[in-house]
């Protein structure tokens, strides 16, 4: 809970030094114990520069996936224990599957800074540089007919384009391809797996890939920074995305 007040307050003044005593004073607080919580942050991968006199600030553009950030926005009904952050990955859409397996939760949630092989529908890949998008995937266990499936794909375009419009105030559109766009350019691209039992033509588990261009898209399309000019928060993004993802599928 500390650790998230303090990063809540440098979030609040991105940018700005903050000294030792102000911080203090504000969390209730000795020196001690907040040199401890800002280096536990660091050790996260914030960016937070220290200067004699100054005191400390977060990098006015720092922006890594944080469990705290994203806990920090999720809606209190939504508990996901396996949410899973990497720093590289191969596919969030064949780790989600991976990790679904080995757990019995309804949720699982992968993140990452990067793909290597990420994917776009058709087996095209899809462009996720290190720390310019939002790469995720959520596979949630269920078992519904088959004959929800178009309800499903709605859901999701649904969900996201709601997130987007929430965090970034960018009002996009939905196409036929359940895809994201903006002035007819891509902003995000969705892609939807599923687990079938055969016999019962049941769905057994959704797998929900989401690729956002937050700070730097691929030729041809664009970024949310792009359009609005202003820092946007990819923890935060991902933590929305969830909220209506939830609220969705729990309607």
């Amino acid at each position: 809970m500390t650790k998230m007040k303090l990063l809540e307050l440098f979030e609040a003044h991105k940018g700005e030094y903050l000294s030792g005593q102000i911080i203090a004073e504000d969390l209730g607080l000795s020196r001690t114990a907040i040199w401890k919580q800002i280096n536990a942050l660091r050790e996260e991968g914030y960016d937070i520069e220290s200067i004699k006199k100054k005191g400390y600030r977060l990098n006015v553009n720092s922006d890594i996936l944080s469990h705290t950030k994203v806990n920090q926005f999720l809606i209190p009904e939504l508990s996901i224990d396996h949410i899973h952050l990497y720093k590289t990955i191969d596919s969030t859409n064949k780790a989600v599957y991976l990790e679904s397996i080995n757990t019995e939760t309804d949720w699982v949630v992968v993140a990452s800074e990067k793909q290597e092989k990420g994917q776009a529908k058709n087996q095209m890949p899809f462009y996720s540089p290190e720390g310019k998008g939002v790469y995720m995937s959520v596979a949630i266990r269920m078992r519904e007919s088959l004959g929800q499936l178009k309800t499903f794909l709605a859901y999701n375009s649904k969900a996201v384009h709601q997130a987007i419009l929430k965090v970034s105030g960018v009002d996009s559109v939905i196409n036929d391809e359940n895809n994201i766009l903006y002035n007819n350019r891509k902003l995000c691209g969705i892609m939807t797996d599923m687990v079938i039992e055969a016999e019962s033509q049941t769905i057994k588990q959704i797998i929900i890939g989401i690729g956002i261009y937050v700070h730097e898209a691929a030729d041809g399309n664009i970024a949310l920074t792009e359009i609005t000019g202003t820092y946007c928060n990819r923890s935060e993004l991902i933590a929305c995305i969830l909220n209506e993802l939830y609220r969705y599928y729990h309607q």
